[in-house]
């Protein structure tokens, strides 16, 4: 199946600058699973805050359907 990756903040870099990707994956692929298809082993990126799956707020852990969008968001600073 494929969905769509697009890279939030400062996790664009590691797609070299691209802000997203569409990749295939198999059936039933996590977002974790399809982060580390493509490339992206979140457990490694201090900065990694969360995943949005069509826009919404999921566990890294939930399940892919075909034609999904997947978001990930570095961690955000300021005062």
């Amino acid at each position: 199946m494929k969905v769509k990756i697009v890279l939030r903040g400062a996790l664009a870099k590691y797609f070299n600058g691209e802000k997203e990707r569409v990749v295939e994956v198999p059936d039933g692929c996590s977002a974790e699973e399809a982060l580390k298809l493509s490339g992206i082993d979140w457990t490694k990126i201090d900065n990694f805050g969360f995943v949005a799956i069509n826009g919404m707020r999921v566990m890294i852990s939930d399940k892919l359907k075909d034609g999904d969008e997947l978001k990930a968001y570095s961690k955000i600073s300021g005062g």
